[in-house]
This record gives structure tokens, sequence and C-alpha cells, in this order.
């Protein structure tokens, strides 16, 4: 530091640390303090050792059990009393290497500190001596900072009866007192997934493997009195070597243009979902240095597995995109951990999305045909074709071909959304089917003029959806995707899935085959029919969303508004139309009703 800088400092160093911690995740301490203890490790000579989430056991059993407090312990170099002075107390300090890519030195301090004002307790261990911290909260000061001992340092020796396994000559344990002096850190904080298990199913869920010769382990059952078969450590694995443990197809396709790799597996039918331990089938993530990023689960991963061209069975199916981290583009993550950054903006997934769905793995290929396969291919689409050729012109609805003297402007296929992936690494939110899956490329976004495009004509060809029916049933839906919805769609395949089990659906069904109980086999009839009929309002709506999108007044996110699975539930829900249409179609087919009827 020169004579003339005045260095800048930090008036609230308190309200700063609680700041970031709002955007940590709840269980990030996990993450940070697991992160490390791994690194802790590593710095050894020889880099094998141990990390332990348990309870602290002295503390518990020398307040005869009213004592519960949650506690990492790591096998690694250890610290003196100075050095955790100094790299403890320092918001940005780390004892390891600080990077963009690599470590902070604000993790821990950041997302564990303001969840425990009462304070982390730090007792280490390095060359056979120990030493204390104790970091927390002053209530009248209002500043995080360490607390004094009687020996009028900020650390203390202590002796060795308090070392806890597996600790031997080096090790750090971190103790979580929470936010009040009986507060129970060994208890799941709210609305965490699998409360009995929560340090092991998140950080299994966030880690997708541990270095070699890292052993990390979680207690489970500590409820139990110490000798119980039930409480016991259970070894942390992370995602990877469950999903290969699991998988009975997997595989790594190079997205080139998008700059990553993504790597998939298809989840056996056999593997055990109900633990908890792992995140089942069904998920996406960004994968960064062995660890889960944006991670997606339950419908919200359904919906990304489907943006990337798994349509069917996506409730088996893990992707996980890996993006290149060097001179071609730097990867890094937020300073809450909580989102991976791309040369310093936020990860595009619909990038990644069209170039997996253009080299769709053949394996994933047959596995969704199988599931296809089971449900209705009845077409209706040649029929509505015909009704619509009536009102063709309101839709306005075609592609474009180029022509020099053409009087529309169209922007080229790479730079529409459903065109070619970029070769600079930045693309648009779609793409196309790929696979025959909803259609050629660029169909739905190549219907967008913008000025500046290229000179084209118009040709008029009604370029409807491709449709999908799919129920619990045939096994082409999965439960709680559509969940009494009446359907989806998908424009970067231009596909609508319609929920064939929506109430709306088979109320009508089960209503006209009861009126025409007096006709054997009328039932199949009168699915066809019903399904027909809203098939068409289902995809009016679709088609006319998009023509709106040609009057330039919509943008893309709002035309989204109308084709999202509530707008489409209520485009069928007026149903009186609908029933005369049927009403008059199966008359044609089955006969009059009698005038009773």
């Amino acid at each position: 530091m020169t004579n003339d800088l005045l260095a800048m400092t930090v008036r609230d160093m308190a309200f700063l640390v609680d700041k970031l911690n709002e955007d940590c995740s709840p269980l990030q301490f996990l993450r940070e303090l697991t992160k490390n203890a791994i690194e802790a490790i590593q710095n050894l000579n020889e880099p094998t050792g141990e990390v332990r989430w348990d309870l602290d056991w002295n503390r518990h059993l020398l307040t005869d059990g009213a004592s519960c407090k949650l506690c990492v312990v790591d096998t690694g170099v250890g610290m003196t009393g100075p050095e955790m002075v100094k790299y403890i107390n320092q918001l940005s300090s780390s004892i390891h290497k600080q990077s963009a890519t690599g470590n902070f030195g604000v993790g821990a301090k950041i997302s564990a500190a303001p969840l425990n004002p009462e304070g982390l307790v730090y007792l280490s261990w390095k060359d056979g001596k120990g030493y204390m911290i104790h970091l927390y909260r002053d209530p009248e000061a209002r500043q995080y900072g360490l607390s004094r001992f009687d020996n009028g340092e900020f650390w203390a020796h202590i002796d060795n009866d308090l070392k806890p396994e597996p600790i031997e000559d080096h090790g750090t344990m971190v103790i979580l007192l929470g936010d009040k002096t009986d507060a129970n850190t060994m208890a799941a904080p709210p609305k965490t997934l699998m409360p009995k298990k929560w340090v092991l199913r998140y950080l299994n869920s966030r880690f997708f493997q541990f270095p070699d010769n890292v052993k990390v382990r979680a207690r489970e059952g500590w409820e139990l009195p110490q000798g119980d078969k039930h409480n016991f450590l259970r070894t942390v694995t992370g995602q990877g070597p469950w999903l290969e443990e699991n998988s009975v197809e997997s595989g790594t396709i190079r997205l080139e243009s998008a700059r990553a790799n993504a790597h998939w597996w298809i989840i056996d039918e056999a593997a055990d979902n109900n633990s908890g331990h792992y995140t089942p089938g069904g998920h996406m993530a960004m994968l960064f240095q062995d660890e889960l990023y944006e991670l997606v689960y339950s419908n919200a991963g359904y919906a990304r597995l489907q943006s990337f061209g798994v349509v069917f069975g996506c409730d088996r199916v893990v992707i996980y995109v890996e993006p290149d981290n060097g001179n071609r583009q730097l990867v890094s993550a937020n300073t809450a951990r909580t989102h991976l950054l791309i040369e310093g903006e936020a990860v595009d997934w619909s990038l990644y999305a069209m170039e997996f769905r253009d080299h769709m793995p053949d394996e994933l290929a047959a596995y969704q045909d199988q599931i296809g396969q089971r449900s209705d291919h009845t077409d209706h689409r040649k029929a509505i074709r015909e009704r619509l050729k009536a009102v063709r012109d309101l839709f306005r609805f075609g592609r474009y071909k180029p022509n020099k003297d053409g009087k529309y402007n169209v922007l080229p296929p790479s730079a529409n959304s459903g065109g070619d992936p970029a070769q600079t690494g930045s693309g648009g939110t779609g793409n196309s089917g790929g696979r025959g899956r909803g259609g050629k490329q660029g169909d739905i976004y190549s219907l967008f003029t913008e000025e500046g495009g290229e000179p084209a004509d118009l040709i008029n060809i009604p370029n409807e959806p491709s449709v999908q029916w799919i129920t619990l049933e045939d096994g082409s839906r999965i439960a709680g995707d559509l969940e009494d919805r009446a359907a989806k769609y998908l424009p970067e395949q231009n596909l609508l899935l319609i929920n064939g089990d929506f109430r709306a659906f088979t109320d009508m069904i089960v209503r006209w085959t009861k009126r025409y109980d007096h006709v054997p086999g009328a039932g199949g009839t009168v699915k066809h029919v019903v399904r027909e009929w809203f098939q068409q309002q289902l995809m009016e709506t679709v088609m006319s969303a998009l023509a709106l999108k040609q009057g330039g007044k919509w943008s893309m996110e709002e035309i989204k508004l109308l084709w999202d699975e509530a707008a489409l539930t209520a485009a069928i829900l007026p149903r009186y139309h609908i029933d005369v249409n049927i009403k008059r179609a199966l008359g044609q087919k089955l006969g009059k009703l009698p005038i009773a009827a």
C-alpha cells in the first residue's frame, strides 16, 4: 500500500455478512464447511482423511443429553490459535489459495455465522497441540467477531481430552451453536428434505463425487443410545456413484457450440428412489469441479428435461451439463455459490438444450420411442386441418422462403431461437424437436419477422403443432406432471402434450359413453371424437397465440403466457360448443340419440 492511498474499509461488517447470507441457500453452510474440511485434508503431505458430520458428543454427555449441537470434524492439516484468528476472523481470508474459480474465503462465514449468532466454536489440533476460538455475534455491539478468553487472547489452548474421533495428531472440529443456548442444531431446519437424514441428503445432492482417499460420513439415529445399530455413521458418496450403480444406460455427448459436455443416465426401474438418500431420476444440474449447481427435480426437473428433448419417461433420466472452463470461457460460481456464471453471465440453459436435442443419444431416443409407442397414436390432425382451412386467413400462419424480392423480413435460422446454435457460445431459447419430435428446425421461430432480416415470401402452409396424448395408464405421463392440467406446449419441439387423464376430458367421455350405452362398442368411438374436438381447441389456442406474435405487439415472454399450462387448461373449460360438435359427430358415426336423450 502506498502512502497516497487510503484503503477502503467496511463500516458495518455485520450488515454486509447478513445481506450476503440472504443470497445463500438455507443449507449452504453444509457445503462450505465440508469443502473447507476436504481442502484441509488435501493440504496434508499424504492427502488421505475423513470428514464427519456428527453430534458434539462431549457437550452432549457433559450436559446429560441436554445439548444437541451439530459439528463437522476433519482429519486435515489443522490450525494453531493465531492461524485461526487470522483466517476465521477476516471475512475474505482463507488458508487456501483464493481465486475466482476456487476458494473465496467467505463461504463458511457468510453461510453459517448468521444462522448461528450464539457462535461457531473451532477446535483444532496441529502437531499434537489443541487450540480453540469462538466466533459469535455480540448482541450489544451487533457485530461478528471472536470472543476473548481469560488468557487475554482471542484463542486458547485446549486439552486433548476434548479431541473427537477420528482426529489424532491433526484436524479440526467446528461446532454450530445455533441462535440460542439451548438450540438443537442437530434438528433439520423447517421444510428440509428428509429431516431424519437431512445432512446426508443435502451433501449427496450437492456433490457429484468426493476426492479419492477422502471419506465423508454423516450421523444417523443420533437420538438413540450409543451402541444402538441404528445410531451410526453413513457414508456420503455424492450423486455420481449412485447414478453409475443404478443406471441401465449412460454416456456423454459433446456440445461443441455450447462449449460443454452433457452427461446422461437412464435410471433402472428397480432403483430405490424412496430411501431419500439421493435425488432420484428426473433431475438436471450443472456440473462444475465435482459439484452440482442449479439442480432441479420433480416437476421443474421434468420441464427442463423436456426442453432438452426428453419428453417421455423423463422421471428416469438425469442430465448434468459440464461447461468447459479455460481459455475459451471462464466458469465461476457466484459469491453465495448457488449459481454458476459463464463469462460472468447467468447460465443460458436453452443454449445447451438446443444442441442436446440436435444430438440426442441413440439410447435416449430408443428409450423414449419405447414409452411413446404405448400412448395413443390416433391422428386427429387430418380432420382438424380440413376444418381449419376455412379460417386459415385468421392465422396468417406459414413458413418463409428466402426471396430477394420478398415482402417479408425474416431473421436467418442462426439468429432465430429455433435455428442452429451460434458458434460464439450464446444463443436463443429454442430449437428443433430432434429425431422428428416436434417438426423441422426453425418452423416456429422463423414465423417471427424482424426488421433487418432477409427478404422472404410467406408460404401459406398451416404449421400446426405435433400432438401427443399422454396418460398414467400407458406410462407416457409421469405422476405429478400435468397433474389436473389439460396440456403443455413445448415450443422448442413444436409439440403439444395433452393429459388424457384430465377430468374435463374424462368427464366428457363418460357423459357421452353413457348416452350411447345402447350401442355396443361405442366407447372407443366416443373417446376418439371427444379427444379430436378438445385437441382442435388446444391446437387453435397455440396456433392463434403464434399468429399474434406476427402482429408485432407481443413479446416472446408475453406469448408464452398464452400457452402455459394454466392458459391451455382455461382454453378447454368452456365446453358448450365442444359438446355440440361432439353430439353432431357422434350422431353421424353412431346414429342420432332418441329424442328423450
